[in-house]
């Protein structure tokens, strides 16, 4: 999803981070969602303290 001129900046950007930082996303079945789910992933394998968490969309809210 990001092209690999957008993750070196990015990991560069990571690199600076002095705390752990958690990606949490409610996602749901949808297409986006799945969208979403990979760039994060992507996002939290570029440094070691950042880490993604998915929740999964309760129906009916």
């Amino acid at each position: 999803m990001l092209d690999t001129n957008m993750k070196t900046q990015l990991k560069a950007y990571l690199e600076k981070l002095t705390k752990p930082v958690e990606l949490i996303a409610t996602l749901d079945d949808s297409a986006k969602s799945a969208e979403i789910k990979e760039l994060l992933a992507e996002i939290a394998e570029l440094s070691d303290k950042v880490t993604f968490k998915e929740r999964q969309h309760a129906r009916g809210t």
